[in-house]
């Protein structure tokens, strides 16, 4: 229900939201998150009301949605997502549980791409449901040998003095944050810095798909790659504002750094240092 996902939200909320210095509704150090839904279990110790807390059905299905796509064995077949203040929005909701008569928006965008597109042979009348994750993949590889973005050598494009910023919601409800995670983690060339010298990624703490949910979803990242190609000046930070916030500024810091909190004006990006 909307009130258990709320709860669920303003759990994680609880838990890891200060952990970067400050409570604010935004969650920015994700990476320290430890957040386990079981403490949500109805008759636990630290359930809230009956109205609010889940069954152990439920807990499952989260983590499971959470964790992402895995075959029999447990073995992860696609990156999950991490805990963050999205979890209650119409989006989530609408992506993943679906509403009322309403079905998860992601069983029939699944099934069409799966049935339609993805799948060799093509299955039109595919049942998202009886998917096999141990065996139906291998159907999948075809396709993904020409559509899949996950090279991880660029050393051409870093020599010839390119730069790449890519940003990313951590409430997107459509692509999860896992899997970019993990290529940014592998994307070459690095030094123990990682691709820093010509590659930075941003996590937008609360961020839906491209925009929205309680996030500084406001940025101009087109100006800094420009200042970064032309002028050198690579973007050790970028300053956002946002609807959900008003009033309130704070930089977004290339991964692996967090916005921490120094003191200050608490509504004032200069409040805060990446690190």
């Amino acid at each position: 229900t909307d009130t258990q996902l709320e709860a669920v939200a303003d759990a994680v909320t609880a838990e890891c939201d200060a952990l970067d210095g400050l409570a604010d509704g935004m969650i920015n150090d994700f990476q320290a998150c430890a957040f386990d839904p079981i403490e949500l279990e109805c008759g636990s110790n630290t359930a809230p009301g009956p109205a609010q807390c889940l069954s152990t059905t439920q807990i499952t299905a989260l983590k499971d949605i959470v964790g992402g796509a895995r075959d029999s064995q447990g073995n992860s077949l696609y990156g999950g997502t991490v805990y963050d203040t999205g979890l209650a929005t119409p989006a989530w909701r609408g992506m993943h549980f679906g509403n009322g008569d309403n079905p998860p928006g992601n069983a029939g965008l699944g099934r069409d791409t799966m049935g339609n597109y993805i799948l060799t042979p093509m299955q039109p009348d595919l049942d998202g449901l009886a998917f096999d994750f141990d065996s139906d993949m291998e159907r999948t590889l075809e396709v993904a040998a020409i559509n899949d973005a996950v090279s991880t050598l660029h050393s051409s494009f870093a020599a010839r003095g390119s730069k790449l910023i890519v940003y990313h919601g951590l409430s997107d409800q459509g692509m999860f944050a896992g899997p970019l995670l993990d290529w940014y983690s592998e994307v070459t060339p690095r030094d123990e810095q990682g691709p820093q010298d010509w590659a930075r990624l941003f996590m937008i703490p609360g961020m839906t798909h491209c925009s929205g949910g309680q996030s500084t979803d406001q940025f101009d990242m087109l100006t800094a790659i420009q200042d970064w190609v032309e002028e050198g000046q690579a973007p050790d930070l970028v300053t956002a504002t946002g609807s959900a916030f008003p009033g309130v500024s704070r930089p977004l810091c290339p991964y692996p750094q967090v916005a921490r909190y120094d003191g200050g004006d608490p509504a004032n990006a200069e409040s805060f240092t990446c690190r």
